[in-house]
């Protein structure tokens, strides 16, 4: 469908027993060598304490065949997406769906390894940084006792290397991703506000904007709620003013300004739900999103949305009015 006709759709009809999504979100697996303390569903769990259970490559590239059918937009996450064992398979099929864009996240630890895949499929990717101090780095990841982790050894461990060796990689991973020869994406740098890191911040965008990366920021969530630090923060205001400035100067901050003054003052925004298709590694539908988490079926068993959001109505209600939650980029 024309992405026009789906807007008009969803701004104005909103029809209770149709779901026409814009967009995609694939949550590839849970799986992460990391232990970001913001990183968790709408409940408050880490992803890393979530299902383990993964699509292998064949019934992975099945299901996203059907999320074409559905979306022209993709966004592939986690966890961390480059922990699936097939990823390099899975992101080749994704680049013959012809997806209009095709948006990855990724902690950037181990973007090495796949950049020719990357390259020819995603046209935005997304490094989380939080810092550019190594040990703020550590103590974000997760890393116990700030000293550094193996690469495919699963959890961190404080043994045998030394701290910040993997904000050093994740930059040289950077700078790799820059380089690299035909590739479709920009690069976009995603900071999570906390009351801990906001300082670092400034820096982090300055990093970007001297790259000619795009720059994203949105606030620290504790389940759906913002951190309960934020909200008569100072710094946290004077941190979305500056991005805002920046904006207005024509410098690449992710968002329109309205968007940025809601991010800045924490205020309650309408939802639209049902604009997003939002999948688990399994091929569950969350309804009517992922924060509330219902399941509406599955995509492999059950491919009709229409008949999903209408299951979903008769299970858990129609959209809720939710209170003033989920501001989140």
């Amino acid at each position: 469908m024309n992405p026009l006709t789906t807007w008009f759709i969803h701004r104005f009809l909103n029809p209770q027993d149709q779901w026409y999504p814009f967009i995609s979100v694939f949550y590839l697996t849970y799986a992460c060598t990391f232990r970001c303390p913001f990183c968790s569903d709408g409940s408050g769990k880490p992803y890393h304490q979530l299902s383990d259970k993964i699509l292998p490559a064949e019934e992975a590239i099945r299901l996203l065949k059907i999320i074409r059918e559905k979306c022209d937009y993709l966004v592939i996450t986690g966890g961390e997406p480059l922990k699936h064992p097939d990823f390099a398979e899975i992101m080749e099929a994704v680049g013959r769906m012809r997806f209009r864009e095709v948006v990855l996240t990724t902690n950037g630890y181990e973007v090495d390894k796949h950049l020719p895949e990357i390259a020819g499929t995603v046209t935005s990717l997304v490094f989380s940084l939080n810092s550019l101090d190594a040990e703020r780095s550590d103590r974000f990841f997760g890393l116990r006792g700030a000293s550094g982790l193996e690469k495919e050894n699963g959890p961190p461990t404080s043994g045998g290397r030394s701290s910040g060796d993997a904000l050093k990689t994740i930059l040289a991973n950077v700078d790799l991703a820059d380089c690299f020869p035909g590739k479709l994406y920009q690069i976009h740098i995603s900071s999570v506000v906390s009351p801990g890191n906001i300082d670092d911040l400034y820096e982090v965008y300055a990093f970007a904007r001297r790259r000619g990366f795009i720059f994203a920021a949105c606030p620290q969530l504790v389940g759906v709620k913002p951190h309960s630090s934020l909200s008569h923060n100072n710094k946290y205001r004077d941190f979305y003013a500056f991005l805002i400035a920046e904006k207005r100067k024509g410098n690449r901050v992710y968002g329109t300004t309205p968007y940025l003054k809601h991010m800045r003052d924490l205020r309650k925004f309408r939802c639209f739900p049902f604009t997003m298709l939002v999948v688990s590694p399994t091929g569950d539908v969350y309804y009517p999103c992922l924060e509330i988490g219902h399941r509406a079926g599955n995509l492999l068993e059950n491919r009709d949305l229409h008949d999903m959001r209408q299951s979903g109505l008769r299970q858990f209600g129609p959209q809720p009015n939710c209170d003033n939650r989920c501001q989140s980029a």
